[in-house]
């Protein structure tokens, strides 16, 4: 059975008439009837009564209408549906976006989708990780880059992109800035300056300290390492970071180095658990899980 049988049958149904629906196809009546007998020598049924001036639907023919109908009304769906991906030509999605973001290399995956579907309107939300799931929840954004572990009631799919090991960034005056690696034992007399990414991963930096053996007398918290940096520049502190966020900021004032003990942190996608996934947000983290897991361009 060919698609175009389907066609020509309900062209058939549709004027009652082999010779008005070869007109309305656009093939010759010899070859629509052909066509319409080797559908039915297929089927095995007759679908249509044949008279002297125009044709009727047996009651096979009725019942193979309704199915004709809809595989074709199916096949149109889907290439509608899969036409959007090739020529997305509309839509809008709000992604959010940890401060850390563009150290992470999540800016190449949000740069590479808008130009890949510039018909889609991108809006870009800069927030810590609970903020951001709070947006989620709230339906104010649709996908975010945050920061694991974390905490929400929210009904959360998270991807995780990139994982990432804890060292502590310290000025190059400081006593172990000779050190190849350093015991976070080591740091308990120092005012810690911590990154304000997610209410669980400072939960995971706290305890590490306890597991050390003493409170980290924290002076200050922000989502911006930029800041974090420029304290540690005057020897006011240590921040604890992840190595790879840590490297670009290192300078001729600061250095950054592992700990000995192993603390992680992970970064990736979160996604709403939508009951149907709407196709920009789909076509999104498609993109996001596509281009971050076969290539290695984050780490470009």
């Amino acid at each position: 059975m060919e698609f175009f049988q389907l066609e020509y049958f309900l062209a058939v149904e549709k004027y009652q008439s082999f010779s008005s629906a070869a007109m309305e196809i656009c093939v010759s009546q010899s070859t629509l009837s052909q066509q319409i007998k080797k559908l039915e020598e297929e089927l095995g049924v007759m679908l249509f009564v044949r008279g002297p001036r125009s044709v009727e639907l047996t009651a096979a023919g009725r019942d193979f209408s309704a199915y004709a109908k809809r595989i074709l009304a199916e096949i149109q769906r889907s290439r509608e549906a899969m036409h959007q991906y090739t020529t997305y030509s509309k839509g809008d999605i709000a992604v959010g976006a940890i401060p850390t973001s563009g150290y992470l290399g999540f800016h190449k995956i949000i740069v590479r989708f808008m130009k890949a579907y510039p018909g889609i309107r991108l809006r870009i939300h800069e927030a810590n990780t609970d903020d951001l799931l709070q947006g989620l929840q709230a339906h104010k954004i649709h996908v975010a880059f945050i920061t694991s572990p974390f905490h929400t009631e929210a009904d959360i799919d998270f991807y995780p992109l990139v994982s990432d090991q804890v060292g502590v960034l310290i000025s190059r005056k400081h006593a172990q800035a000779t050190a190849q690696v350093v015991d976070l034992a080591d740091l308990a007399q120092e005012p810690f300056l911590m990154i304000k990414s997610s209410s669980g991963y400072r939960e995971v930096l706290i305890r590490a300290c306890h597991e050390a053996g003493f409170e980290p007398r924290i002076i200050l918290e922000s989502s911006h390492v930029e800041m974090l940096r420029a304290f540690v520049d005057e020897g006011v502190g240590v921040a604890l970071m992840g190595l790879r966020i840590g490297r670009c900021l290192e300078s001729s004032s600061t250095r950054v180095l592992p700990l000995q003990q192993l603390v992680e942190r992970q970064n990736g996608l979160a996604v709403l658990r939508y009951r149907r996934i709407p196709l920009s947000v789909r076509l999104f983290r498609d993109f996001a899980l596509k281009h971050s897991y076969a290539t290695s361009f984050l780490d470009e």
